[in-house]
């Protein structure tokens, strides 16, 4: 069976490099403006200063072009996770601010991020949406288990009689309540439209409420 040509075809020379990465950021820069499917491979090439060739012979399809994009965002989103959760990792911190250092960073950059991030969502098909949905899984193994192991140092601090499952479920309520309130705004079907430093202290506010929720003896079975 002959191999599939590679999605993305590595740069090896350094003027191939810059003419990826200036087809990348043409890329992008229409995407935070345009719908995907009106954004044409000669308008891309034309703002990089490519040719339509040239695009062709480093990504196998405009859908694969989302690719590069997803990777620079989660960089992005890598880079200013951990600097907040280095923030809070020493002697002399609490439960509260590793949960406020990783949902503030988080709500920020889906903010940021958003209107490119809804179109890579909508856009991606087959192999493009396979490959996307690896990176984006391997940048939440990341995002968790740094999560993750602050939270077990402060694991003295939590109610739940089992911190560890306790930890996964406040992982999920926060995770999945900044993507639910920012990337997909969903805000239209209730009584209020708060701002997203609001979003992001109240969803804090009810992890550390959860993880801290009840004594382990109120979970005891009655004999």
């Amino acid at each position: 069976m002959p191999r599939r040509p590679p999605l993305v075809t590595p740069a090896q020379q350094q003027r191939s490099r810059d003419t990826h990465d200036s087809i990348v950021d043409a890329f992008r820069g229409l995407l935070a403006n345009e719908a995907f499917d009106k954004i044409s491979v000669a308008q891309i090439a034309k703002r990089a200063g490519a040719s339509v060739g040239g695009v062709y012979a480093r990504f196998a399809s405009k859908e694969a072009m989302l690719l590069p994009v997803i990777d620079d965002i989660l960089g992005e989103m890598i880079t200013a996770l951990d600097a907040s959760l280095d923030a809070v990792s020493g002697p002399g911190e609490s439960l509260v601010s590793v949960v406020s250092a990783y949902v503030f960073p988080m709500i920020a950059m889906f903010r940021r991020h958003r209107p490119v991030m809804a179109q890579l969502v909508r856009a991606a098909r087959g192999d493009t949406a396979r490959a996307l949905g690896d990176r984006v899984h391997a940048f939440n193994v990341h995002a968790h288990g740094r999560f993750r192991a602050l939270a077990w140092e402060h694991r003295d601090e939590i109610g739940h009689p089992s911190a560890r499952s306790a930890i996964e479920f406040a992982l999920f309520l926060g995770s999945a309540s900044a993507r639910e309130a920012i990337l997909s705004a969903n805000w239209r079907s209730y009584e209020m439209q708060p701002d997203d430093d609001t979003v992001a202290r109240e969803i804090s506010a009810a992890m550390v409420a959860y993880l801290r929720a009840a004594p382990k003896k109120a979970y005891k079975r009655k004999r």
